[in-house]
């Protein structure tokens, strides 16, 4: 198996594979799978999931972006697809946040039903699924930070998982900014950035008002045995 995929639209495509985790264990690759689907995928795109087994395709965009461009797999008998929205980014970024740290903790906290039932979904699942956003950075990055932590993966990968996200989606930010197609809404290329920096910090937030990942899956309501699936989804 390989941690990164290469598609057209579906771009900044990873595997949560191959991490070190809990006793010893590595994260098993083609179980969950992260990205951005910034623009409709194509068919090539489409395609590559299938090979890769994916079922279940979990969008965690905005209602107001789904209505801008609605999920193609939405329509795709041979997909099932879930929409849960973990933030509103272009409003809530321009108007309530003043840096990226302070818009995932708005989205952890405002949106922290969503993600019971994002993660309640996920627990229940046995097929390799794809989550993703629009820059497969900010709303997938929380959510994969999550995954990652419930199986043990330590810090510093959390962290570096995270961090790559910027590398893989700058292709595409710069192609399309350049050729004025109208995908790219913002011009200030360090809001796509994933600055080591931020996620360190939100690693700390969970430490400090939660005491980790385990003491904010149960205050969303998850009960013992689905925070006892998570940990393991990953897990051999």
């Amino acid at each position: 198996m390989q941690r990164r995929y290469t598609g057209e639209n579906i771009v900044n495509c990873r595997d949560l594979g191959g991490y070190p985790a809990a006793e010893g264990k590595v994260t098993q690759f083609g179980r969950a799978i992260r990205s951005a689907i910034p623009n409709t995928p194509t068919e090539n795109d489409i395609e590559m999931l299938r090979k890769l087994g994916v079922k279940t395709v979990i969008d965690l965009r905005g209602d107001a972006e789904t209505l801008d461009m609605p999920s193609v797999f939405a329509s795709l008998p041979d997909f099932e697809y879930h929409h849960i929205s973990l933030l509103e980014t272009n409003p809530v970024f321009s108007k309530q946040c003043t840096d990226m740290c302070e818009m995932y903790i708005l989205s952890l906290t405002e949106y922290s039903q969503n993600y019971a039932a994002a993660l309640r979904l996920i627990s229940n699942l046995d097929k390799p699924f794809l989550f993703h956003c629009f820059a497969g950075k900010d709303r997938t990055g929380l959510l994969a930070a999550m995954l990652l932590g419930a199986a043990g993966v330590c810090r510093e990968d959390i962290i570096a998982d995270y961090q790559v996200s910027y590398t893989y989606f700058r292709p595409f930010y710069e192609r399309e900014l350049n050729a004025n197609s109208g995908v790219i809404w913002e011009k200030d290329p360090s809001k796509f950035y994933s600055d080591p920096a931020v996620m360190e910090r939100i690693l700390d937030y969970f430490e400090e008002e939660f005491g980790g990942f385990y003491g904010y899956f149960e205050s969303l309501g998850l009960s013992d045995e689905e925070i006892c699936r998570l940990s393991g989804l990953l897990l051999p």
